[in-house]
Protein backbone atom coordinates (compact mmCIF):
# COMPACT_ATOMS: atom_id res chain seq x y z
CA UNK A 1 0.00 0.00 0.00
CA UNK A 2 2.63 2.08 0.84
CA UNK A 3 4.30 2.04 -3.06
CA UNK A 4 0.92 2.26 -4.27
CA UNK A 5 -0.06 6.11 -2.78
CA UNK A 6 3.80 6.55 -3.24
CA UNK A 7 3.19 6.60 -6.77
CA UNK A 8 0.58 9.01 -6.67
CA UNK A 9 3.61 11.59 -6.30
CA UNK A 10 2.31 13.45 -3.33
CA UNK A 11 4.71 12.24 -1.00
CA UNK A 12 7.82 13.03 -3.33
CA UNK A 13 8.60 16.26 -1.45
CA UNK A 14 7.08 15.19 1.94
CA UNK A 15 9.20 14.30 4.74
CA UNK A 16 9.80 13.95 8.36
CA UNK A 17 12.38 14.96 10.33
CA UNK A 18 12.26 12.89 13.76
CA UNK A 19 15.82 15.38 15.04
CA UNK A 20 14.03 18.12 15.12
CA UNK A 21 10.46 17.27 15.84
CA UNK A 22 9.09 15.87 19.17
CA UNK A 23 7.52 12.69 18.53
CA UNK A 24 8.76 11.69 14.77
CA UNK A 25 8.92 15.01 13.04
CA UNK A 26 5.70 14.81 11.76
CA UNK A 27 4.90 18.62 11.96
CA UNK A 28 7.95 19.85 11.24
CA UNK A 29 7.67 17.92 7.94
CA UNK A 30 4.08 19.72 7.18
CA UNK A 31 5.63 23.08 8.13
CA UNK A 32 8.50 22.04 5.94
CA UNK A 33 5.97 20.91 2.92
CA UNK A 34 3.36 23.97 3.32
CA UNK A 35 6.15 26.72 4.85
CA UNK A 36 4.18 27.16 7.73
CA UNK A 37 5.53 28.13 11.20
CA UNK A 38 6.10 24.74 13.31
CA UNK A 39 5.01 25.75 16.46
CA UNK A 40 1.06 26.92 14.34
CA UNK A 41 1.10 22.96 13.51
CA UNK A 42 2.27 21.77 16.59
CA UNK A 43 -0.45 23.89 18.27
CA UNK A 44 -3.76 22.63 16.06
CA UNK A 45 -2.49 18.63 16.41
CA UNK A 46 -2.69 19.12 20.19
CA UNK A 47 -5.81 21.21 19.96
CA UNK A 48 -7.28 18.84 17.57
CA UNK A 49 -6.10 15.99 19.35
CA UNK A 50 -7.73 17.39 22.63
CA UNK A 51 -10.94 18.41 21.07
CA UNK A 52 -11.95 15.50 19.10
CA UNK A 53 -9.74 13.03 21.23
CA UNK A 54 -7.41 10.18 20.32
CA UNK A 55 -9.50 8.54 17.18
CA UNK A 56 -9.17 10.66 14.04
CA UNK A 57 -6.40 13.20 15.13
CA UNK A 58 -3.94 10.23 16.28
CA UNK A 59 -4.79 7.70 13.50
CA UNK A 60 -4.07 10.41 10.92
CA UNK A 61 -0.55 10.86 12.85
CA UNK A 62 0.46 7.59 12.78
CA UNK A 63 -0.35 6.90 8.70
CA UNK A 64 1.55 10.40 7.99
CA UNK A 65 4.53 8.27 10.43
CA UNK A 66 3.64 5.20 8.38
CA UNK A 67 3.59 7.35 4.84
CA UNK A 68 6.46 9.63 5.14
CA UNK A 69 10.06 9.42 4.41
CA UNK A 70 12.56 10.09 7.42
CA UNK A 71 15.10 12.94 6.57
CA UNK A 72 18.04 14.19 8.04
CA UNK A 73 16.96 18.01 8.14
CA UNK A 74 15.05 20.40 6.52
CA UNK A 75 16.46 22.13 3.49
CA UNK A 76 14.82 25.20 4.99
CA UNK A 77 13.50 27.01 7.92
CA UNK A 78 9.90 27.69 8.21
CA UNK A 79 10.04 31.49 7.84
CA UNK A 80 7.91 34.26 9.63
CA UNK A 81 7.64 37.39 9.89
CA UNK A 82 10.08 38.27 12.61
CA UNK A 83 12.51 35.81 10.22
CA UNK A 84 12.18 38.44 7.35
CA UNK A 85 15.49 40.57 6.41
CA UNK A 86 15.51 44.21 6.64
CA UNK A 87 15.10 45.93 3.13
CA UNK A 88 18.04 46.11 1.40
CA UNK A 89 18.63 49.61 0.47
CA UNK A 90 17.51 52.84 3.09
CA UNK A 91 15.35 55.10 2.77
CA UNK A 92 16.30 58.13 0.90
CA UNK A 93 16.62 61.35 3.02
CA UNK A 94 13.81 62.76 1.28
CA UNK A 95 11.32 59.31 1.79
CA UNK A 96 12.29 59.69 5.14
CA UNK A 97 11.46 63.52 5.23
CA UNK A 98 8.08 62.56 3.17
CA UNK A 99 6.92 59.80 5.95
CA UNK A 100 7.68 62.10 8.73
CA UNK A 101 5.87 64.36 7.24
CA UNK A 102 2.69 62.37 6.92
CA UNK A 103 3.26 60.99 10.46
CA UNK A 104 3.39 64.83 11.91
CA UNK A 105 0.16 65.29 10.53
CA UNK A 106 -1.71 62.31 12.01
CA UNK A 107 -0.32 63.26 15.10
CA UNK A 108 -1.16 66.79 14.44
CA UNK A 109 -5.10 65.96 13.59
CA UNK A 110 -5.05 63.43 16.48
CA UNK A 111 -3.90 66.25 19.00
CA UNK A 112 -6.82 68.78 17.41
CA UNK A 113 -8.95 66.05 18.02
CA UNK A 114 -8.32 65.22 21.43
CA UNK A 115 -8.48 68.89 22.56
CA UNK A 116 -11.28 70.00 20.69
CA UNK A 117 -14.50 71.03 22.78
CA UNK A 118 -16.60 68.10 21.09
CA UNK A 119 -14.37 65.44 22.91
CA UNK A 120 -14.26 67.35 26.47
CA UNK A 121 -17.93 67.12 26.07
CA UNK A 122 -18.70 63.30 24.36
CA UNK A 123 -15.75 62.08 27.47
CA UNK A 124 -18.07 63.95 30.20
CA UNK A 125 -21.57 62.45 28.52
CA UNK A 126 -19.82 59.22 28.44
CA UNK A 127 -19.00 59.27 32.46
CA UNK A 128 -22.34 60.57 32.97
CA UNK A 129 -24.36 57.14 31.13
CA UNK A 130 -21.73 54.71 32.76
Amino acid sequence: MRERVREAGFFDRLRRFPKQGWIAGVCVGLAEFFDWNVKLIRLVFVAAFIISGFFPVGVIYLVLWYLMDEDEAPRRRSASWADTPPPTEPPTPSELRARFTRLEQRLRNMEACVTSDEFELRRELRKLEG
